[in-house]
């Protein structure tokens, strides 16, 4: 099992985004920094097989000051020696595919392999309906809406186009958003056509190519998080991209795990049960477990009533053939399991049943900066190295 740390991450304590506006705070950004470099410093030390970072936008009230996880993974990785750094995820449908594409190949490049990079199609509509206006789209929550496909229609066209400009040599894409090259595109420079390729005889731009290419060939290692709809899974499964699953019920899991399983397999790809997939979870780990649940239930116990239940994440708690309203709150983080938190036992009886149920090939570990003191969270990861990942590695 492979342990990847997850941050959104958080500026500021709980008291401080409860006085309001601290993501605009400059020295409880800087104070978050100096956290998650001290982190993932140690965690790079410790063993930790990677940290991804997120995209989100306008976040002033501080849950999610992550507007460019490509920097953040360069910033990280280059104070790093062995963790992989990359995004979880970057959100398709609002990018450029073509200049996303150039700077995850950049960062590749810069990290000499030691990168991955994530895939999202957006759900926090504040930004993802003001960044997306200019192609027309929105935010969704996988409800097979008329938002919800045309999301999922511009989310796979700038997938395939960022596949196109990571291959090698030049290309062409022709699709309902996207004309690459433009139609008559002239720019008849001998240079071209002496050193590169892509210029017609007429002094027509006929195909493009991106440079630098990725250092790993074709691309990084592709994840998807967090996915609820077997859409995802079957999509994930088909292109070989690692889907991050987020649902804590046992029955309807194996429901995603057989379907991308049966899906590789019609691929070509002939996996094990949780070969090829990641599964999300909070982490906390520490000598008393109680307090270990009090630091809990003061960070995502705050973060997720407030912030990620109204968005509708509390489907991640529904079970198999469960009907109307799922019930929120800070408990039910820890009555589905959500919660991988207490003493180094509890931790490894949890994932005990999760590599028997589930056995993931990753496992994703959100942390957080600001809302649980800088010492537990540096001591929680030093226990988890030492007394949980070897036995799972």
């Amino acid at each position: 099992m492979k342990f990847m740390l997850f941050y959104l991450p958080s500026v500021g304590t709980q008291g401080q985004i409860r006085n309001g506006m601290i993501g605009q705070n400059t020295q409880a950004y800087q104070n978050m920094l100096w956290q998650l470099s001290a982190q993932v410093k140690a965690a790079d030390d410790m063993g930790f097989w990677g940290v991804g970072f997120t995209e989100h936008h306008f976040h002033i009230e501080g849950f999610e000051v992550s507007n460019n996880p490509n920097m953040l993974a360069l910033y990280m990785g280059m104070q790093t020696r062995h963790i992989r750094v990359g995004q979880l995820a970057n959100v398709l449908p609002f990018h450029n595919p073509l200049r996303l594409a150039e700077d995850i190949a950049m960062l590749d490049q810069m990290m000499r392999g030691r990168s991955f990079t994530g895939i999202a199609r957006g759900y926090q509509r504040r930004w993802a309906d003001t960044m997306g206006q200019v192609y027309g789209v929105g935010g969704t929550m996988s409800d097979k809406s008329e938002r919800d496909i045309k999301n999922r229609a511009l989310f796979e066209d700038h997938y395939n186009i960022m596949k196109k400009a990571w291959a090698s040599g030049t290309f062409t894409h022709k699709s309902e958003h996207w004309s690459i090259p433009p139609e008559g595109l002239e720019f008849n420079h001998a240079a071209i056509r002496d050193y590169g390729r892509g210029l017609g005889a007429d002094g027509l731009i006929k195909e493009l190519g991106t440079a630098p290419l990725c250092y790993q060939k074709p691309h990084p290692q592709i994840f998807q998080p967090f996915s609820f709809s077997l859409n995802t899974f079957e999509f994930c499964a088909r292109e070989g991209i690692v889907p991050i699953a987020i649902a804590t019920d046992d029955a309807t899991l194996d429901d995603h795990l057989r379907v991308y399983q049966e899906t590789a397999s019609k691929a070509g790809r002939n996996l094990k049960k949780g070969e090829g997939v990641g599964l999300f979870r909070d982490c906390l780990v520490g000598r008393d477990g109680d307090e270990m649940r009090r630091y809990a239930r003061a960070a995502n116990g705050f973060v997720w009533p407030a912030w990620f239940e109204p968005i509708g994440f509390n489907e991640a708690f529904r079970a198999k053939g469960q009907t109307g309203e799922i019930k929120g709150g800070v408990d039910a983080l820890f009555n589905s399991g959500f919660e991988f938190v207490g003493t180094p036992d509890e931790v490894n009886r949890q994932i005990e049943h999760m590599a028997k149920h589930q056995n993931p090939e990753y496992f994703v570990m959100w942390q957080y900066t600001g809302m649980v003191p800088h010492d537990v969270q540096m001591r929680s990861l030093e226990i988890w190295a030492n007394e949980i990942l070897p036995n799972w590695m």
